[in-house]
């Protein structure tokens, strides 16, 4: 039975593309202010960043806002030096710990590849089975 509603119901040929969250540009620039880079590799790709001196008391706040996925790769390396001090020995281990934990496995992968379409199947990063996210 076709109602009136359906009949004239406009047929997608494929779904609007999503919209960053409200606040993420804001954000995404507020982190550019705050990070800066301490150091380079011989091709000048930075390899270690770092809080600005002037921006260290807004670290706390804005992590808990959340952190934009363009800088959450260099947060964390920003984070972990900030805990421990960069020329030290616990820096060096915090941060091959950091990197051998993300190429462990977990036993909650299988989960994990079952909840990610589900949930944030929009995003930019999942848009692929096993993508960058």
């Amino acid at each position: 039975m076709v109602t009136a509603a359906s009949a004239s119901a406009a047929v997608l040929s494929s779904l609007p593309s999503p919209r960053p969250p409200i606040r993420e540009a804001e954000r995404m620039e507020k982190w550019g202010r705050m990070l800066e880079p301490r150091s380079r590799d011989a091709g000048g790709n930075i390899q270690m960043w770092g809080i600005r001196a002037d921006k260290a008391h807004k670290l706390s706040r804005r992590a808990f806002k959340g952190i934009p996925d363009r800088w959450r790769s260099a947060a964390w390396l920003a984070l972990i030096g900030n805990f421990a001090n960069a020329d030290s020995d616990q820096f060096l281990a915090l941060s091959v710990d950091y990197r051998e934990a993300l190429e462990r496995h977990s036993p909650y992968d299988i989960q994990i590849d079952l909840d990610v379409p589900r949930t944030i199947n929009g995003h930019v990063l999942f848009r692929t089975r096993y993508g960058l996210g």
